[in-house]
């Protein structure tokens, strides 16, 4: 009797650690997905791997590939539920490139094998302001991030009776094409055209308005570094407002592609070709012809560069 009452007792506890042991399981699978811990084995789940292939053909400027049978083929190899992997992601994006000639769109992700992302892309945005004598003001943009031409309008609001601007674009090749339009247009007199951005499948056409702010000259600062949305806001305030303007530095890198940035959850940063611009029918390979009168000029600190802009004062 009292080993039947023992079996019975064990059966009873074992019939209670099941509804215990599955709430166990459950609860190790949901911080398995919540921490991405399966990212680390460069895994994705189906779902995921579609949201990122849909942004891609999404913004992707080269829409043509897409009807591409080789692409549609490894698309269709690397969508299969329940899961796929990173790398074949990556492998099909490199296949885009190459069939397009596309030398802008980067996919980088991390695993056990990759390490860690360089997060250098998507650096944030730093704006540094001084007054550099009773008449000029000084700002430099790192980057066009997120709120850059509200932070350069709280910057030369700051700054009163400034007849000169100096704007450090040194360095600054990244962020959002927006952001660099409406600097241009808190420039611009009204009615004058910023620039085009041609999509996959579309254009649009920017124009200033009437609000702007007003110098006696505007010197811009660039370098070997400067890119994309840089080149576009120098070449569009030099083209609309011509001797106003000075462009100072040397060849800048010549980039007319620009990018849209995607960051995932899944340990995924990707840089999509997303648009080309383009200012009165010109691009960045116009601003050589500007800068080619400082090709021997000693621009090695901003030092150098400061005392050229005051000295063409």
């Amino acid at each position: 009797m009292r080993n039947k009452t023992i079996i019975e007792n064990k059966i009873i506890a074992l019939k209670k650690r099941r509804p215990m042991l599955f709430i166990f399981a459950v609860l190790i699978f949901f911080v398995i997905y919540k921490f991405s811990l399966l990212n680390y084995f460069g895994l994705l789940t189906y779902s995921d791997a579609k949201n990122i292939i849909k942004d891609f053909e999404k913004n992707y400027l080269y829409s043509e590939v897409l009807l591409n049978e080789e692409y549609i083929d490894m698309k269709n190899s690397v969508l299969k539920p329940p899961f796929t992997s990173k790398q074949k992601i990556d492998i099909l994006i490199k296949l885009s490139e190459q069939l397009s000639g596309d030398k802008y769109t980067n996919f980088s992700y991390a695993d056990l094998m990759q390490g860690k992302i360089k997060y250098s892309l998507y650096k944030k945005l730093e704006l540094q302001s001084k007054i550099i004598d009773k008449n000029t003001g000084y700002i430099k943009l790192s980057s066009f991030g997120e709120n850059a031409e509200k932070k350069f309008s709280k910057a030369i609001e700051k700054m009163e009776e400034i007849e000169y601007l100096i704007l450090d674009l040194r360095g600054n090749q990244l962020g959002f094409h927006t952001e660099a339009i409406e600097i241009a247009d808190d420039l611009l007199p009204a009615n004058l055209e910023i620039a085009i951005i041609g999509s996959s499948n579309a254009k649009h056409y920017y124009y200033s308005n009437a609000f702007f702010y007003e110098f006696k000259k505007i010197f811009l600062l660039l370098d070997e570094e400067s890119a994309c949305n840089t080149e576009m806001l120098a070449l569009t305030l030099k083209k609309n407002m011509d001797d106003k303007v000075e462009l100072i530095g040397k060849k800048t890198k010549g980039v007319n592609i620009g990018q849209v940035y995607k960051i995932y959850y899944n340990k995924i940063n990707f840089s999509i070709a997303a648009y080309r611009w383009s200012v009165k029918g010109k691009s960045s390979e116009s601003l050589a012809n500007y800068l080619s009168k400082y090709s021997n000029t000693a621009l090695s600190s901003l030092e150098d560069y400061i005392a050229t802009a005051v000295s063409l004062k």
